[in-house]
């Protein structure tokens, strides 16, 4: 898999990094194989595809806490697809807004359509192998961790995370809502997204990072709620989809 080079802004004193905060932009990857997909939806998947790979997200963080947003660049674009770009979201796991606040361990996700959601604090779960490989200039070391969840028609399922995190960037945050190594995650890997770091910008001065306001539900009060919309999108495109055919 090619990526754009990995384009690295730091500030040094004396070989040690000194930053307090930083902003870090990720690019994704689908590894969808549109031969194995039913050719009724090779052109739906196609489209997935298309609007994953063109997304764009940045991490800030402070000594405190941190925001993982998705960056709006298609959107001036008279062919944007809105709904096609949530879904790509949603299929990516990334269709919010995620801040966590490592004093108060405490994790909102903010949906597309203003919901908050209070997500438990887990930074566990991670194990840390000896393999390593070079992100940019960065030596990198892989973890694993098995994330456990129900699926929309109430399936206890799991999913394999791959992440790799460069100790000589020591700070334990990381794309989506995955965090808690003993340094920056790099490249991170989860239902056939790869999230990879282009830009690494280190700063000395404070950045901050301001939570959404409101009333939070829970994970799964928001699933409920989400599967009959999702499903309703999803119905939708078919039709659009049907309609070209004719």
């Amino acid at each position: 898999m090619k990526y754009k080079i990995l384009v690295i802004t730091l500030f040094f004193m004396s070989n040690i990094v000194l930053s307090q905060a930083g902003k870090i932009q990720y690019e994704v990857k689908l590894g969808i194989d549109l031969k194995e997909v039913d050719k009724t939806y090779v052109e739906f998947f196609k489209e997935i595809v298309d609007y994953g790979n063109n997304q764009q997200f940045q991490l800030l963080f402070n000594n405190k806490s941190s925001s993982f947003k998705y960056v709006e660049k298609l959107n001036n674009d008279t062919n944007f697809d809105k709904n096609a770009d949530l879904i790509a979201r949603t299929f990516i796991n990334s269709s919010s807004d995620v801040y966590v606040d490592y004093i108060i361990k405490k994790v909102v996700l903010k949906e597309p359509d203003g919901t908050l959601i209070e997500k438990k604090y887990d930074p566990a779960g991670w194990e840390i192998t000896n393999e390593s490989k070079i992100i940019g200039t960065y030596l990198s070391y892989k973890a694993k961790k098995i994330v456990y969840y129900t699926s929309a028609k109430g399936q206890s399922k799991n999913m394999d995370v791959i992440a790799w995190f460069a100790p000589n960037l020591p700070y334990p945050y990381g794309p989506i809502d995955f965090y808690g190594l003993p340094g920056l995650i790099l490249e991170l890997t989860q239902n056939k997204a790869t999230f990879l770091a282009t830009k690494i910008d280190l700063v000395e001065e404070e950045i901050k990072i301001d939570f959404p306001k409101g009333k939070t539900i829970t994970k799964e009060e928001y699933d409920k709620k989400l599967e009959s919309s999702m499903g309703g999108v999803l119905i939708g495109k078919k039709r659009e989809m049907e309609k070209d055919k004719q």
